[in-house]
């Protein structure tokens, strides 16, 4: 028994430890890369993009097999455009395109960005958008982790402190496993936000938030069905 106890408090003291690394880690990535990340996309959006660099379409790959696809087309012009540029997806430019077709390529900061044709304007990969929803994805994630990790500990400190059948009974309360679920929903946000060039902590808040009240209503549900039975 001393020896579980033992072993129980080296373990919190250990997630106690990693706890303060995640909240430390994830508080600058949300400081430095995520900041610079956002202010890199606004000038980016803020610069224009219906002017490229005159190029025509060499060979080009549309293909989508419904669980992913291949996107690229590769062009002939100025050093600085040539070669093969990677897409997303079809999107509103890569679909109309055929070999021989004369299009802008757009480049910022030394990277090409966008394409353009007939007024249209498609992102590259190489557009910045994307790293925001990463580094804010991130961030959210080590804070959560975190949080998970001080919870856990504080439960293992005080299942030393009760009967080892009591807490073998009571499992992870509630409030562990939503903070679980956070963290899942979190990875999954910073996924889809990414994914969507979605550089807002909207998106994150407002999954919490329904998080938080699916897991209240099924912990009610659970609480009435439990009253009932023991009624």
């Amino acid at each position: 028994m001393v020896g579980r106890t033992w072993e129980a408090g080296r373990r919190a003291w250990g997630l106690a430890a990693l706890a303060l690394l995640l909240v430390l880690g994830g508080a600058a990535v949300l400081a430095v890369p995520y900041r610079h990340s956002l202010s890199t996309v606004r000038a980016y959006e803020a610069a224009s993009k219906t002017r490229g660099i005159p190029a025509v379409v060499k060979n080009l790959e549309d293909h989508s097999n419904g669980h992913g696809g291949v996107y690229w087309l590769e062009v002939a012009g100025p050093p600085s455009v040539s070669g093969r540029i990677r897409l997303d997806d079809s999107g509103p430019v890569l679909s109309r395109l055929r070999k021989g077709d004369r299009i802008g390529v757009v480049v910022w900061h030394g990277r090409r960005t966008d394409i353009t044709f007939d007024g249209r304007v498609q992102q590259t990969v190489e557009a910045p958008t994307t790293n925001p929803g990463l580094y804010l994805g991130a961030g959210l994630s080590m804070l959560a982790g975190g949080a998970l990790a001080l919870y856990t500990a504080v439960w293992l400190r005080r299942g030393t402190r009760e009967p080892a059948r009591r807490r073998a009974a009571d499992g992870l309360p509630l409030t562990g496993k939503m903070i679980v679920g956070a963290c899942a929903v979190t990875v999954v946000s910073g996924i889809v936000t990414s994914g969507e060039h979605e550089s807002d902590p909207l998106g994150f808040l407002v999954t919490w938030l329904l998080l938080a009240l699916v897991s209240l209503a099924v912990w009610a549900v659970k609480h009435r069905i439990r009253n009932r039975r023991r009624g």
